[in-house]
């Protein structure tokens, strides 16, 4: 039982058991076989309608109006439909299936009775796994019902907002455990995700366009072979962003995989969320963007099969979640595979060629510096567009290097005219906004619209959080009881993490006393 606290609940009902109401009044369904006397109200029970009543002999005989409880015949569902009674090809192939996935709101009602009536006529378990679902409630957390009149009509759901984001939207939120609270606001973030996904792809085929009309053929990157071998080297090895994206993507892989296996389809969704507006759009697309016309035709073939090859596990990736978008956008692909359908294709596996810790690393460095270069321009109220200098400080060389050698990147992701790489004793943190790390320092110099006032007012804050934090971890590790207790990986780990955040503070510290000279 998924999840497994349904378990117990589902054993109590089996232990206790007592008996359900047999008909409903409805309209369709199996009508109850009991027949009665108009004479005497004698019931006749019979597989076949009777000729006479069994107690009387009355050939005046009416049959109930009502029918069977519906759930009665889902409970014959997973063999009936196989061709049981008869021992049909379907029957013996596919009986007992593997997995029921339904409502738990009918753990009883429904699988409960399919386990009895298929060990009854059977003699088999119907099936081994049971997923229970969240239900979909309105947005004031009523049920959904039709009696009510709480119910919201999903076609109008997906007219509006479209059945691909609808699909999305409910796997995104199907936390075993939980339910799903329906909103607009959830909806049209799912939509905006489908949007964002077919934009990338818009821009993609635009810009192979170009590199066509250059005169590159488009056979160079339609070989059925490309996406098995990316990601391609350039003059011997692959580009650091390359090597990245296909890490990230091993990664993401491996979550979604592992989470599907495990009927976790939250995670799943979230995961590849992440990994296409982050990781793909948002950084692979726009650091690659340069190179995919570049004028080194080598360069750019190696970025546009890499590209495709990363796009392509991707929609293959998504395709369970949003299933008509992909399946359009698949069939555009230079990359033809064979299969008739993205359905019919291999689900991504991540090969062991694709990880590289080394790459990840190295771009959590960039992504930093990039990300504390936005945080500056924010804080100082810095127009978007406006291109501005920064000053980029460092005492570890292979991070010097590192940024040397990406500069240009970084430039185009903060906004910057130029990313100085100056030695330790030439930064100068007097006049300008700084951020600092344990690895480096970044610097922007104060313009006629920095706040001063406002960077103080920030570093005494983030000065006051650190404090904190590092009051906190002494007073753990001056424990004697917790040092006794703790592992000792733990206790590197808050040692490690400590000095980190000292050697931070300082640096806040001496930041705000050169601010507290300037007039």
């Amino acid at each position: 039982m998924v999840p497994d606290n349904r378990r117990e609940e589902y054993l109590n009902w089996l232990s206790n058991i007592r008996d359900w109401t047999l008909s409903r009044q409805l309209w369709w369904g199996h009508r109850i076989p009991a027949w009665y006397c108009k004479e005497n109200k004698h019931v006749t029970v019979a597989r076949e309608a009777p000729a006479k009543c069994a107690t009387c002999g009355s050939t005046n005989l009416e049959q109930d109006p009502d029918v069977l409880d519906t759930w009665f015949s889902s409970g014959l569902w997973p063999f009936s439909t196989l061709g049981w009674p008869a021992h049909t090809p379907d029957y013996k192939t596919y009986y007992p299936t593997s997995l029921l996935i339904t409502g738990y709101d009918i753990l009883f009602f429904w699988v409960a009775r399919m386990i009895m009536m298929g060990i009854h006529f059977t003699g088999k378990v119907p099936f081994r796994a049971v997923y229970l679902h969240s239900l979909v409630r309105t947005g004031s957390g009523e049920k959904m019902s039709k009696s009510k009149g709480t119910g919201l009509d999903p076609v109008a759901l997906n007219q509006q907002y479209g059945t691909d984001a609808m699909r999305f939207c409910l796997a995104s939120m199907a936390a075993p455990g939980t339910d799903i609270v329906l909103s607009e606001d959830k909806l049209t973030s799912a939509r905006n995700f489908a949007n964002k996904i077919w934009n990338a792809a818009r821009f993609l085929f635009m810009s192979l366009d170009k590199f066509e009309e250059s005169g590159t053929k488009l056979e160079e990157l339609a070989a059925r072979e490309v996406r098995t071998k990316a990601p391609y080297a350039y003059r011997g090895s692959v580009p650091l962003v390359e090597a990245w994206m296909f890490a990230r993507l091993a990664a993401t892989v491996e979550l979604v995989n592992e989470a599907l296996a495990n009927f976790r389809f939250h995670e799943a969704a979230q995961g590849v969320y992440q990994f296409f507006w982050g990781d793909f759009c948002d950084w692979y697309i726009e650091w690659v963007k340069p190179e995919l016309q570049s004028a080194d035709r080598e360069r750019a073939t190696v970025a546009w099969k890499n590209l495709f090859a990363a796009f392509d596990a991707a929609l293959r990736l998504l395709h369970p979640f949003m299933p008509f978008l992909t399946e359009e956008l698949w069939h555009q692909l230079p990359q033809k595979t064979g299969a008739k359908s993205i359905a019919l294709d291999q689900f991504p596996k991540a090969h062991d060629y694709w990880k590289n810790a080394k790459a990840a690393r190295d771009v959590d460095v960039i992504q930093e510096v990039v990300t504390a270069l936005r945080n500056i321009r924010g804080e100082l109220k810095l127009d978007p567009k406006k291109r501005v200098t920064a000053d980029f400080s460092t005492s570890d060389a292979r991070v010097g290097e590192l940024i040397q050698a990406n500069r240009g990147a970084i430039e185009r992701f903060a906004v910057l005219s130029e990313l100085r790489i100056v030695p330790r004793q030439q930064f100068d943190a007097k006049s300008g906004a700084v951020r600092s790390t344990a690895t480096f320092d970044m610097r922007i110099a104060y313009s006629d619209t920095a706040d001063v006032a406002g960077e103080k007012t920030r570093l005494k804050k983030e000065i006051e959080g650190l404090q904190k934090a590092i009051a906190s971890k002494e007073r753990q590790l001056g424990n004697e009881a917790f040092r006794s207790r703790a592992p000792e990986n733990i206790i590197k780990e808050l040692e490690a993490k400590l000095s980190q955040q000292r050697a931070e503070l300082h640096k806040l510290q001496d930041r705000l006393s050169q601010l507290e000279n300037i007039s």
